[in-house]
């Protein structure tokens, strides 16, 4: 009896093994897509760009449509060379330093993805997690979290320091970087 349970737990894990190998290249082909609304039409900084990924340290969140979907998204892309990005960007980039640790991160992401939808082809947010880019966020001299600044022309334009303004929502963080790419 304890025989055909282990045979059958040896079948059972070596067809689940199988399921994911054959999923894997679509999964892989489906990330490579390009956009086919969104940003797309602002120049070739897309090569900056990797694949979707939600997990890294340095991302671009694009207002692109997936593929096999009909409407447009957020969707969060590896940055692959982030100093040729903020050199050949048509368009003002807000570097986003954020910590993964702070209370209401999840808040700050939605207003920050709300403006990305809306003003996807006047800037582009560039999410950086300052805990695990301890280098760039020394060399931005960053000093508290969330911080986000403007950079146009490879040049920083604007700073928003949230220690320095006392009392402020994730709606006014949202409506700084409209002022500042808009105005």
């Amino acid at each position: 009896m304890e025989q055909c349970i282990s045979r059958r737990n040896k079948l059972i894990r070596v067809l689940a093994c199988m399921a994911v190998v054959l999923c894997m290249p679509g999964l892989f082909c489906a990330c490579r897509k390009k956009s086919e609304v969104g940003n797309a039409d602002l120049g070739d900084y897309h090569e900056y760009l990797g694949d979707y990924y939600y997990d890294c340290s340095i991302s671009a969140m694009v207002f692109e449509t997936p593929e096999g979907e009909e409407e447009p998204g957020v969707l969060y892309r590896q940055v692959t060379d982030l100093d040729a990005l903020s050199k050949n960007c048509p368009i003002p980039i807000c570097f986003f330093f954020y910590s993964g640790m702070q209370a209401d991160t999840f808040g700050l992401f939605a207003c920050i993805e709300q403006v990305v939808e809306q003003y996807h082809d006047k800037v582009l947010i560039v999410a950086i997690d300052a805990l695990a880019e301890k280098e760039l966020s020394s060399a931005y001299k960053i000093e508290a979290l969330p911080e986000v600044i403007v950079i146009k022309d490879n040049r920083q334009k604007a700073r928003f320091e949230g220690q320095n303004r006392g009392e402020w929502t994730a709606q006014d963080l949202a409506n700084w970087i409209v002022t500042e790419v808009t105005g």
